[in-house]
């Protein structure tokens, strides 16, 4: 009998703690996850910044452009059309910094968390993970009230439900969780809706300022009279290849999404078993993405 109740022990103590120790590794699988989409995001927003000024800059040069020798009799107000341009974008590119440090700080917390999952977590390493906590939380309503090209964040917010925390068996794990999920899920939902915004914005500057630039870059030089410029074959490559590189955007979407939806199955279900493959690749994807639109970038600049 007391043989019996030892081995029945053992069995019972080697499935505790292997689901125990499962359970730290997906948390720490997530993390990694969630600190390589940190790292996109802040390439997405640079992104924006720069579709946005180059945009607004194509719109300039038309109008200037259109006004031909009455630019002169007009000066007071085309000099008035580009510092309130330099003000708006002064101010969104403010807001892309907001959006840039609500991010660091989900990154920190995603490091902290990795911290907490190997089982022997000191108070210091609890103390951290609760700062960058009060941290995000207070920064939350921020981006919530932020606007991306006219647009408040919030609108671009889908409806949730709420968010029941499992129990967890490492004590230190557990007990942050309980106080952390809602605040993180919140977080997560903010980076969802600004990833909805920046999309949008980038598709629409991208749209204008292709637009332009098909005219002026592709279209004109190839229809004038005269040689044609050697460049030519190289501006209208990279003018494609940013055509196409706008359906890219669609991947950052998708890593977010499949990010949240892995944390609210790790908080929830202590038997889930999110696909981590499938997570990492989706943000691979965003990387790719985020190259191909950097290696464009640099191809331009070369080419002027």
């Amino acid at each position: 009998m007391k043989l019996r109740r030892a081995v029945l022990l053992l069995v019972f103590s080697t499935a505790f703690f292997g689901c125990d120790s499962t359970r730290l590794d997906q948390f720490s699988s997530f993390s990694a996850a969630g600190t390589l989409y940190v790292g996109n995001f802040h390439q997405l927003t640079s992104q924006a910044g720069s579709t946005m000024i180059a945009s607004d800059s194509a719109v300039l040069v038309v109008a200037r452009e259109q006004a031909g020798s009455t630019l002169g009799d007009h000066r007071a107000e085309f000099a008035r059309n580009v510092r309130q341009d330099d003000k708006g974008i002064e101010d969104y590119l403010t807001t892309l910094q907001k959006l840039d440090g609500h991010a660091s700080l989900l990154g920190s917390y995603f490091s902290a968390i990795t911290e907490l999952t190997n089982g022997k977590a000191d108070s210091n390493v609890t103390t951290a993970a609760d700062s960058l906590l009060d941290s995000i939380n207070a920064f939350n309503p921020q981006i919530e009230k932020a606007t991306v090209a006219g647009q408040p964040i919030k609108n671009f917010v889908q409806p949730a439900t709420s968010l029941i925390v499992g129990h967890f068996e490492v004590k230190a794990l557990n007990e942050h969780l309980k106080k952390a999920a809602p605040v993180i899920d919140e977080a997560l939902t903010l980076q969802e809706a600004a990833v909805d915004a920046l999309t949008a914005q980038i598709k629409s500057s991208q749209a204008a300022s292709l637009e332009v630039r098909e005219t002026t870059d592709v279209i004109n030089p190839y229809v004038a009279s005269g040689n044609l410029a050697t460049s030519w074959t190289s501006s209208r490559g990279a003018f494609l290849r940013d055509s196409v590189a706008i359906n890219g955007l669609n991947s950052a979407k998708s890593a977010i999404s499949q990010l949240h939806a892995t944390f609210r199955q790790l908080v929830q279900d202590k038997d889930a078993k999110p696909d981590f493959t499938t997570l990492l690749a989706t943000i691979e994807k965003m990387s790719g993405y985020i190259a191909a639109v950097q290696a464009t970038s640099t191809a331009q600049t070369s080419n002027k």
